[in-house]
């Protein structure tokens, strides 16, 4: 669904990202019981009559171990990010410093849920769900979410691999889009990159996930936008 600027509809009908999602467990069909279950072997991938991980928890099952020995860290973020640059596989990729993966976990364990705007165009954008269940991170539309409550399918599934942490000091991260129609590459990796800053800045980013888990009626989902450079002075006043 586009929030335009000029709907108010989807910025407060139910105050989707406020309270009722802050407090909610997500996923809850396909991690179990708990936020901070690691066990999502449930996601519905399209096509699949099964249902499986879009992409293994393993490093070695996504990469050779022979394609890096030898390569320093640079040379292996390298490889990654070319490895994932076919657009056909609707993937992305980044790399983070194994410190910052830290403080990411840090984060994630007490908070593990927010929201951020995936922007359509200059006068659009649609808002998603975000669950931490390291080393998963799972995306849904509030759309989704509104529809299907805890049974909702995740659109996009981040991915952190740590076998390089003690040799290289990086963690390696893949985003697997499950649903196209959803989101494109560009947007997917918007929101990879929005969540690890939200979730790893010392300042006032980090400061709107925490409201958004523990005081979610202070939230301000207009000042996450002014926090994105983008001016929510156009949006309506509730």
């Amino acid at each position: 669904m586009d929030c335009r600027y000029t709907a108010k509809g989807c910025l407060s009908r139910g105050r989707l990202f406020s309270p009722e999602l802050s407090g909610r467990d997500l996923f809850g069909l396909y991690a179990g019981r708990g936020v901070h279950s690691t066990a999502a072997q449930h996601i519905i991938m399209p096509g699949q009559a099964g249902l499986s991980l879009p992409s293994s928890k393993s490093l070695w099952d996504v990469l050779k171990r022979e394609h890096i020995e030898g390569h320093d860290a640079q040379h292996v973020k390298d490889i990654w990010m070319e490895y994932h640059a076919d657009p056909a596989k609707n993937r992305v990729a980044t790399v983070v410093p194994a410190h910052k993966y830290d403080v990411f976990c840090e984060t994630a364990a007490l908070t593990p849920m927010f929201v951020l705007p995936v922007f359509r165009g200059p006068n659009s954008f649609e808002t998603f769900a975000l669950q931490c269940q390291t080393p998963l991170v799972l995306f849904t539309s509030l759309e989704e979410f509104k529809h299907h409550g805890s049974a909702a399918t995740p659109h996009f599934v981040m991915t952190h691999y740590t076998e390089l942490v003690q040799s290289h000091k990086i963690v390696l991260v893949r985003g697997d889009i499950i649903q196209p129609h959803a989101l494109d590459m560009i947007q997917a990796m918007s929101l990879m990159l929005n969540a690890h800053e939200y979730f790893t800045d010392f300042g006032a980013k980090r400061e709107f996930v925490h409201i958004f888990n523990n005081r979610p009626n202070e939230f301000d989902f207009k000042k996450l936008l002014d926090s994105m450079g983008h001016d929510s002075s156009r949006l309506p006043r509730e």
